[in-house]
């Protein structure tokens, strides 16, 4: 029976992996066809779309009745897209430079990342000191992400301006159906690894918090993997750091806020204390790269190190106390 599970969790992660990659490239081709601005396109469109299966995975959450798949997930998340994928992403992006370790990034757009970042370390460190959680934090943290955009697009109101408003046509007819079948794919994939996640964390009594942070984040972080390590290839890493951080925000706010909003009971936030801590951590070391302006190969070796440092210590390998 466990087996079953297994190879099921494995079909439902490849299924939410490759329904993501069809929807998200779709997306973009939509955004590119109509004009958007990598500005706009970063922070707005491919920041939502690549946190759909988060979104759906807390969906079903709330469906079932485990919610505990669903925080490791997010918080997972988040440390996956900043550690592993900018890591990466920085990695790649110079490996064809080795005369030129520094990468430029406007100044506006370090404003705004840097800030978004900020915003999302308070966030999860006040989360962290009410120690408790119910529905009231559920609306503050939807208060917050709708504040905080508002602030966002009055700032990018300029970029608006390249968004065509013509009627949809036959040259996006095609992409507009596969982004129907992407989203129905993630859904159903979402759903099939929730189910089978929890089984596998019953049969070997771990926390499916652990699972949810681990294998299911790297399946629900696949998007942001195929989106920006692309986009860093092609020479656009405003746009893969821009949906890093703008994702990190909405699973700590929007989908946070939802899952919380929607669930009767209290959640003591206290048992996520290590990922969140590692998440701030992450939030804060991508800040001081972005305020030193060094943003490069040995940036990214950093940032990967310390995704294998959090993943040892989640798995119990190697064990941090904290005072």
């Amino acid at each position: 029976m466990i087996w079953l599970s297994l190879l099921l969790l494995a079909i439902g992660l490849a299924l939410l992996g490759a329904a993501s990659g069809i929807f998200v490239s779709n997306i973009v081709a939509v955004a590119e066809k109509r004009r958007l601005r990598k500005t706009v396109l970063s922070y707005l469109l491919v920041a939502f779309s690549t946190s759909l299966p988060e979104l759906a995975v807390a969906t079903n959450a709330i469906i079932i009745g485990n919610m505990s798949v669903s925080l490791g997930d997010l918080l997972g998340s988040n440390i996956t897209n900043i550690c592993l994928i900018i890591g990466l992403c920085l990695v790649v992006v110079t490996l064809n430079r080795s005369h030129e370790r520094k990468i430029a990034l406007r100044e506006e757009d370090k404003r705004v990342l840097k800030t978004g970042l900020m915003v999302l370390s308070i966030t999860l460190l006040t989360l962290l000191y009410l120690q408790y959680v119910s529905r009231l934090i559920g609306v503050l943290l939807l208060g917050v992400f709708f504040g905080y955009s508002y602030v966002l697009m009055r700032k990018r109101g300029e970029d608006r301006e390249g968004i065509s408003t013509g009627k949809v046509d036959g040259r996006i007819r095609k992409e507009l159906v596969f982004i129907i079948a992407g989203a129905v794919g993630i859904i159903l994939g979402a759903r099939l690894t929730v189910e089978c996640a929890i089984d596998i964390a019953t049969f070997f009594g771990v926390p499916a918090s652990i699972v949810g942070a681990t294998l299911i984040a790297l399946g629900t972080s696949l998007p942001e993997f195929v989106v920006d390590v692309r986009a860093s290839v092609r020479g656009y890493f405003e746009i893969a750091i821009g949906d890093i951080v703008g994702s990190c925000f909405l699973n700590s706010t929007l989908i946070l806020g939802l899952l919380l909003t929607f669930t009767s009971f209290k959640v003591n936030i206290l048992v996520l204390s290590d990922l969140i801590l590692f998440s701030v951590i992450s939030n804060l070391l991508l800040w001081h790269f972005l305020e030193s302006r060094k943003m490069g190969r040995r940036e990214g070796f950093i940032l990967l190190a310390l995704y294998l440092v959090n993943l040892l210590s989640v798995l119990g390998i190697l064990v941090l106390r904290i005072p």
